[in-house]
């Protein structure tokens, strides 16, 4: 009997040690999240994001179905942005969109996505698809929320993003050009005329040195009209005196 009782002692002592953690836990997890909240934000107004990032992403675990999961989803999300970790930021701001829809917040996180695509948008020279990726959020944003307080600088940051791509197919006709691949450049000229349309001074450009082009191809014609066009579209340009030659010359 006092083997049985010895060896129960022993089996129990370990399943009260469990016990005990277990309730440590739980009285952890007793903080209300309007307290815990107040500590992340203690964190994040004082400048240690990464501290107020951990506390934000055990939130997320902690109290997901707490009316504050939007908010905690969306500073969990801002503090991966101010870390410059970019893509993480993107995700998170974009998860939020999709899984709370009608949070106050997915204005401020559409305008956040977009953002998170815009710092990650290279020179011109590279590869864009993160550019492509910014001006469809900022569009998204500019649609859906139409009043949005981001308004302006979503706009602003839309058309930077849009000069960006017109002035890599600006740049990659001229190449063709200076290479003597005349139909090339004038592929990506026609393609510029037809899609950064509100790209003035790059449209501009692209318009004369279209009809610059087709007089090398010999497309006398074309040329003609292309070049009468810009002089008709752009009659203060700077390019007058080289077009009106090119004009003259084409008679």
């Amino acid at each position: 009997m006092f083997r049985l009782r010895a060896a129960l002692l022993l089996i129990g002592f370990p399943v009260l040690l469990l016990l005990s953690a277990s309730c440590d836990k739980q009285g952890a997890r007793q903080v209300s999240v309007d307290d815990a909240m107040k500590q992340a934000m203690k964190y994040y107004n004082r400048g240690r994001t990464v501290d107020a990032l951990d506390r934000f992403s055990r939130m997320s675990l902690d109290y997901a179905g707490s009316a504050l999961r939007d908010s905690i989803n969306y500073m969990e999300a801002e503090c991966q942005y101010q870390l410059g970790e970019y893509i993480l930021a993107a995700d998170l701001f974009e998860t939020l969109i999709n899984r709370y829809p009608t949070s106050p917040l997915v204005d401020n996180a559409r305008f956040r996505a977009a953002d998170c695509y815009y710092e990650l948008s290279p020179r011109y020279a590279l590869e864009q698809s993160f550019t492509y990726r910014a001006i469809e959020e900022y569009q998204a944003l500019l649609d859906e929320y139409p009043d949005s307080e981001f308004r302006d600088l979503a706009e602003e940051r839309l058309d930077l993003c849009r000069h960006k791509l017109a002035l890599k197919d600006y740049k990659s006709a001229e190449l063709y050009y200076r290479m003597s691949l005349w139909p090339a450049a004038l592929l990506y000229l026609n393609e510029i005329l037809e899609t950064w349309y509100d790209q003035e001074e790059i449209m501009e450009q692209a318009h004369y040195l279209k009809g610059v082009c087709q007089a090398k191809m010999k497309r006398w014609a074309d040329a003609r009209a292309s070049i009468t066009e810009f002089l008709a579209a752009y009659p203060e340009s700077r390019l007058r005196p080289l077009a009106e030659a090119q004009l003259d010359a084409l008679q």
